[in-house]
């Protein structure tokens, strides 16, 4: 696996921004075995899927692994509890005394370890390729966002969606798209994405701060949807303050009041 140092470089070589300097780089990397290039071809194979993710659909042959995978994973699972279930009932029928029963139950266990011991080794493996998957997720949706094409940008914040674990860098990114982006569409994506990241304290405190900064009306009605949904309270003065404003919208006057009284209710 590539050390997490390297992978903005590596990232650099997939898609074909890296300088001269990091080729150099990265070249003597691969030659001293700090970077191992099967490793970047299945980076690569990994970065290629990620750019298909606005077709989201997974394809049938990564169905049927999957689904295979779960029946394995479910056999060996119904295999160990039919052997612990008859075990125990031997014992029980047989009364056999304490200790012969303490050491059943030990060899039972050991056994069913055994047995086990091959899947937790490969959550342990998945859990690690969805962790670099994640992180090349993150990577490639800051990159997209300095994009000038607003669909290029529309497609990093879909990707932040799928970021389980949203660091900081990433809501700050989402933050700043939502106050600057020119597209009504990207900042409108942005309150979604944000709102799936509502369990970050930054992305809702991110979320309130930003009702005082729009002028779009549909950002303006988005984001009171979006207190109203997450029930932040802490949003009311900021919304009553949009409120008073002489210029507003009058559907977006009413949907303020709607959004306050449901607040305060």
């Amino acid at each position: 696996m590539i050390e997490e140092q390297y992978i903005d470089l590596v990232t650099a070589y997939l898609d074909g921004s890296i300088t001269q300097e990091q080729r150099v780089l990265l070249d003597e990397l691969i030659d001293e075995g700090d970077i191992d290039i099967l490793d970047i071809k299945q980076m690569e194979k990994l970065y290629n899927q990620l750019g298909q993710l606005q077709d989201s659909q997974p394809t049938n042959q990564l169905r049927d692994n999957f689904y295979a995978m779960l029946e394995n994973e479910r056999q060996a699972s119904q295999k160990a509890s039919k052997i612990i279930t008859r075990l125990t009932r031997f014992f029980t029928v047989r009364r056999i005394q304490f200790w012969g029963a303490a050491a059943a139950i030990f060899l039972v266990g050991m056994l069913a370890g055994n047995l086990l011991t091959p899947f937790r080794n490969y959550r342990h493996q998945m859990n690690h390729l969805s962790s670099q998957v994640s992180k090349m997720r993150e990577v490639m949706m800051l990159n997209l966002l300095d994009a000038s094409s607003p669909s290029d940008r529309l497609k990093a914040v879909n990707i932040s969606t799928d970021i389980k674990s949203a660091d900081d860098q990433v809501i700050e990114a989402l933050l700043k798209t939502l106050n600057n982006d020119p597209n009504v569409n990207v900042r409108l994506a942005s309150i979604e994405a944000l709102v799936r990241h509502a369990n970050n304290p930054k992305a809702r405190q991110g979320l309130v701060e930003a009702i005082s900064k729009q002028t779009s009306p549909q950002i303006q009605v988005a984001l009171a949807d979006a207190m109203e949904a997450l029930q932040e309270k802490k949003s009311i003065d900021d919304l009553e303050k949009l409120l008073h404003q002489k210029q507003l919208d009058s559907n977006v006057r009413d949907k303020l009041q709607h959004t306050i009284a449901a607040l305060k209710s």
